[in-house]
């Protein structure tokens, strides 16, 4: 069987994997290795899939954000770190991650989507709880502080 033929293959086969979904082109590369096909022929079918729209890393990108706001909010390095776990390829990773928000911001709304307004209450005294879910979001201290200040200052 020729180079060609076999390239057509794992285009096929990654055609009918992906229907009617949402896959990165890291996660086609995987499936296509795993079904058994050559790294090159791997290579130029993901390759062609790219080129024709079949695979588009910014549309998986964004199903990965979309999974991660409101109260699943992560900081940046988090969401970095998930969109190359995802298969997202690191130049469409940097360009989603830096057109994101700053993290205080991220996690000023991280902490409005979890506890709602700051205003009618004291929340003073929960900073501790506050800063303790920023971490667990990757969320450094400084920034979930300073968060947490704008928050009350609403």
């Amino acid at each position: 069987m020729s180079d060609n033929s076999r390239s057509s293959e794992a285009i096929t086969c990654a055609i009918r994997h992906i229907g009617t979904g949402i896959y990165s082109s890291g996660k086609i590369r995987v499936y296509l290795i795993q079904k058994g096909y050559a790294e090159e022929d791997v290579d130029e079918a993901v390759r062609h899939l790219t080129d024709t729209g079949y695979i588009d890393d910014m549309r998986a990108s964004r199903k990965v954000l979309a999974a991660r706001s409101g109260r699943k909010q992560e900081s940046r390095q988090f969401i970095y770190r998930r969109l190359l776990e995802a298969g997202i390829d690191f130049g469409c990773a940097d360009a989603v991650v830096s057109s994101l928000g700053n993290d205080t911001d991220t996690c000023l709304s991280l902490y409005e989507a979890s506890f709602g307004s700051s205003s009618g209450g004291d929340m003073s005294d929960r900073e501790e709880e506050f800063i303790k879910l920023a971490g667990l979001r990757g969320y450094d201290l400084e920034t979930a502080k300073s968060a947490f200040r704008h928050y009350l200052d609403q």
